[in-house]
């Protein structure tokens, strides 16, 4: 059991972007979400430019809703 903790720590404290099974696990992954287009928008353009993104691409993403996400992060 305390193998399966350490390894939910990344987890529950939202380093990065994995799959959750239950529905705690999903508020965190929309949180994640939230918080890495939020970093997107505070890049400048010629950061954008460095990671083939315009400004209007960020702008879209950023009004997508947080349970818009790809299929494989919902698992």
């Amino acid at each position: 059991m305390a193998q399966k903790s350490l390894a939910m720590l990344p987890v529950a404290t939202g380093q990065g972007i994995v799959p959750r099974p239950n529905w705690l696990a999903r508020v965190l992954t929309m949180f994640d979400v939230r918080r890495t287009r939020i970093e997107l928008a505070r890049l400048d353009d010629s950061q954008l430019h460095d990671i083939g993104l315009t400004r209007d691409q960020v702008q879209a993403e950023l009004e997508r809703p947080v349970w818009d996400v790809p299929a494989n992060w919902r698992r």
